[in-house]
């Protein structure tokens, strides 16, 4: 480990990501599971991907159903003084997300494995 050299080595954990799953996937298989058909859906989730940026720059917090919800966050640097606040102090932002109850049951039911 480079911060603590003298420290025995240590194994963690990491996902192994074999595949993305691209928007062409996703609404493929929404097609198979809905009775919307594959051209529907794709619209649907284009014009999405569109407006969802839109909603996050007002800085609201995107209600996503039993998915969860997204939102920005914002990281800076601090100033002593309210006044002496200004927006190059703001270092940058994040989306973050949080999950639903109901995902977090699903995602509690994950099983891992060693693979070498």
């Amino acid at each position: 480990m480079p911060g603590k050299p003298n420290d025995p080595e240590k194994y963690y954990a990491t996902i192994v990501r074999p595949k993305n799953a691209s928007l062409e996937t996703i609404f493929k298989r929404i097609a198979e599971i809905s009775p919307v058909n594959e051209l529907d859906t794709q619209a649907v989730l284009i014009a999405f991907t569109k407006v969802l940026p839109e909603f996050l720059m007002e800085g609201a917090t995107v209600e996503l159903g039993d998915f969860g919800r997204l939102m920005v966050n914002l990281s800076s640097h601090g100033s002593d003084v309210e006044d002496d606040f200004k927006k190059e102090l703001i270092k940058g932002n994040k989306i973050s997300y949080q999950m639903s109850t109901s995902v977090k049951k699903v995602m509690k039911s994950a099983e891992y494995k060693k693979v070498k």
